[in-house]
């Protein structure tokens, strides 16, 4: 997989290479590529590369040829692509690592657009005196992007007077160099920026920043490492060669011993002195943005592109709670790998954050979040701190695209009890029974005659527990077969004996209990995946479980009805990336529905009927939807969510009925999307003759409601 910066500048890329080895045959590939691009930036700056090297350079490099030639036709490569030409050149002096190394330092490099969006964010609000600071810099692409940002007669005093890099690597402060020596017109300000790149540790350089910035820096730009400080067999095994997928088995014992001891080693050394890292594991973006809010001047701003678990996991709730403290104005821009920023998964999430850092009046949350193609909204929902407080006291930030979405959610969130409020009604027990990873050595492909089955997350679907079957393959590479309701039956990947498991899953093993999916996504066809798990099977790390001893079997159902409603899958969805856990589902409002309730009872009885539907012999699919409907609308109904609201909550999954016919002349079915608006119009007495003639119509055409893509 391949970015699309990877993809723009693989010709160039392929053309630099060879002028390294034609031009600087010395053996290093990567300071003979430096020192065409060193040929190339003076090209472009308009000064001879002998300039730059007497400035720059103690030892100038000698050139096999003339490198002019060469200099042009990358020059003329770079121009032929869609990205500024100092920006490529920082992107074309990185390291290329391998992908264990990538990732065991987070260098998922910096991609040229998120360069310009960061700096087009924040360099324009800069106010203060000061320098200019990336102290993650690597081959410069942010600081270019930065000098990019202001007017052009400002840059070499810019360059000269404030610009500030470090990072671990010289190869790549000389990338930084050249990249934005690029953009200068006067080499001593290239000079003057050359001795304040330093390589250093960021997270260990306390005195070098007071050094530098006694007052703290203005602008505090960066893209820092996303990595978990912490050592895995996975990792290890990876970075040794062995090439394998998560899940699968490890063919021989990985010794973690050396790696652990020099992980803790860093460990002590970085965080002793912070304040901000929470609970769990240490992670390097967490380290760094700490270190920007510290080392920020008065009125100074903080830009940084960081994971989305900042605005959501708990392990960030001290570092949001600085950063609201400390931003007068915050903007989080929250985006996906939509447009192949990185070389991982498109669904993978990351922000923006730029805050304005200082004393005075703090002005609502500026947020926007980017649709499902990966653009931004021009306008952004201001969110108001007091609200956000009020309906989430964690201030973790929920993904809301509109003012009419954060009035909803803010709304319901109001008028909901959250699953873990002490004082409410739900207060579940939850158990992970199994780990599929640690526990595997106890695992059999057949089934002995006391053994019992393991249920994984891909046998979880809405009110379903057999949706899948195991048919081969291990890890990433299994295969498994979707089942409709009429085939469903039982197929594990793996059976454990009962005197292999622990007390508490042994005891969960025992009794019937409601199991989730962990593993979603904000943007799959459903998101929050909920079933009554059967006795006599154990649960694997995907599929943790939960009980509610206050309320027994009634509360459980009841609990399935709403949690696999539209309304709740909807409020799920603003708060999720790709898992659920016990944390996040602990936040989580539902309406005020209790079991002994008229609706509450009604709903425990609509949820036993779905689930019963799953491996009867010839279910009635209609039946099943019209029921699932009922329960849609009577959850919406009780939350107060009206037909309009509905439909705006609807709206958000785009992808159900993509396997059902359309109506005539329509590109898509809406089969259940009009039976769901119907069912709650009905329900509140409102008129909607659309929706409910619209279901017909569509029923005429062999549409049926709640079918999944991949079962339809």
């Amino acid at each position: 997989m391949k970015s699309l910066e990877e993809r723009l500048l693989k010709a160039t890329n392929d053309l630099l290479s060879r002028a390294a080895d034609e031009l600087f045959a010395t053996g290093d590939l990567t300071d003979a590529r430096l020192s065409v691009l060193e040929v190339v930036a003076s090209l472009h700056a308009g000064w001879t590369v002998e300039e730059y090297w007497a400035h720059t350079r103690e030892v100038a490099p000698a050139p096999a040829v003339d490198p002019g030639p060469w200099a042009e036709k990358v020059l003329e490569s770079v121009t032929g692509t869609e990205i500024p030409v100092p920006l490529a050149l920082a992107a074309l002096s990185r390291e290329v690592l391998p992908p264990a190394q990538q990732r065991k330092t987070g260098a998922y490099y910096t991609d040229w657009r998120l360069a310009q969006m960061l700096a087009g964010a924040s360099v324009p609000q800069v106010k203060a005196d000061g320098p200019w600071v990336d102290p993650a810099c690597g081959s410069g692409i942010l600081l270019v992007a930065a000098v990019m940002a202001v007017n052009a007669r400002e840059r070499d005093a810019l360059i000269r007077d404030r610009l500030c890099g470090a990072d671990l690597a010289e190869g790549a402060l000389r990338g930084a160099l050249l990249s934005v020596a690029s953009l200068a017109t006067d080499l001593e300000s290239v000079v003057a920026f050359q001795r304040r790149l330093m390589c250093a540790d960021s997270l260990r350089s306390g005195q070098v920043w007071n050094q530098l910035a006694p007052d703290g820096f203005a602008l505090v730009i960066g893209n820092p490492p996303w990595e978990r400080l912490r050592t895995s067999r996975h990792e290890v095994a990876a970075a040794s060669g062995k090439a394998r997928h998560y899940g699968q088995s490890f063919d021989a014992e990985v010794d973690l011993s050396e790696s652990r001891s020099e992980m803790l080693d860093y460990l002590e050394r970085v965080v002793t002195g912070t304040r901000l890292q929470g609970k769990g594991e240490h992670d390097l973006y967490k380290l760094f943005l700490e270190l920007g809010l510290a080392v920020s001047a008065e009125d100074g701003i903080v830009a940084q592109l960081v994971p989305a678990g900042l605005i959501r996991s708990q392990g960030t709730e001290t570092l949001r709670r600085e950063l609201d403290a400390l931003s007068r104005d915050l903007q989080l821009l929250v985006l996906e790998n939509r447009q192949r920023h990185f070389a991982i998964d498109s669904r993978f999430k990351f922000l923006a954050v730029v805050g304005r850092v200082g004393d005075g009046r703090r002005q609502p949350i500026a947020l926007r979040v980017a649709d499902r193609t990966g653009r931004l909204p021009d306008k952004a929902v201001k969110i108001s701190r007091a609200e956000l407080l009020r309906v989430r006291a964690d201030l973790s930030v929920p993904e809301v695209r509109t003012d009419a979405e954060w009035e909803l959610f803010a709304r319901l969130s109001r008028e909901g009890i959250s699953v873990g409020d002490k004082n409410g009604p739900w207060r579940p027990c939850y158990r992970r029974e199994l780990d599929m990873t640690s526990d595997q050595r106890n695992f059999e492909r057949t089934q002995a005659p006391d053994a019992l089955p393991v249920i994984e997350g891909r046998h979880i679907a809405q009110f379903r527990n057999r949706a899948k079957a195991y048919r081969s393959g291990e890890g990433r590479a299994a295969l498994w077969e979707p089942l409709p309701l009429g085939r469903a039956a039982l197929t594990p990947q793996w059976f454990i004996r009962p005197e292999r498991l622990k007390r508490g899953a042994k005891a969960g093993a025992a009794r019937s209990r409601v199991g989730f999916c962990d593993i979603t996504g904000q943007t799959n066809e459903r998101s929050l995946l909920v079933a009554r798990v059967p006795a006599g099977v154990v649960c694997g790390n995907k599929v943790p479980t939960l009980t509610f001893p206050e309320g027994g079997a009634d509360r459980e159902d009841l609990f399935v009805a709403l949690a696999n409603s539209f309304a709740v899958d909807w409020v799920v969805r603003r708060l999720i990336t790709t898992t659920v856990n016990f944390f996040l589902l602990d936040s989580v409002p539902l309406p005020p529905i209790t079991e002994d309730s008229p609706t509450g009872a009604e709903l425990v009885e609509l949820t036993r009927l779905i689930a019963g539907s799953e491996g009867s012999a010839a279910p009635d699919l209609w039946q099943v939807a019209q029921w699932r409907a009922r329960a849609d609308a009577l959850v919406a109904a009780a939350w107060g969510i009206t037909v309009d609201d509905m439909r705006l909550v609807l709206d958000d999954f785009p992808l159900i009925d993509r396997g059902q016919p359309p109506l005539a002349g329509e590109p898509r079915s809406t089969v259940t999307v009009d039976l769901v608006l119907a069912t709650l119009a009905e329900l509140l007495d409102e008129s909607a003759p659309a929706a409910a003639q619209r279901v017909q119509n569509a029923r005429g055409v062999g549409a049926t409601p709640y079918i999944p893509a991949e079962y339809a």
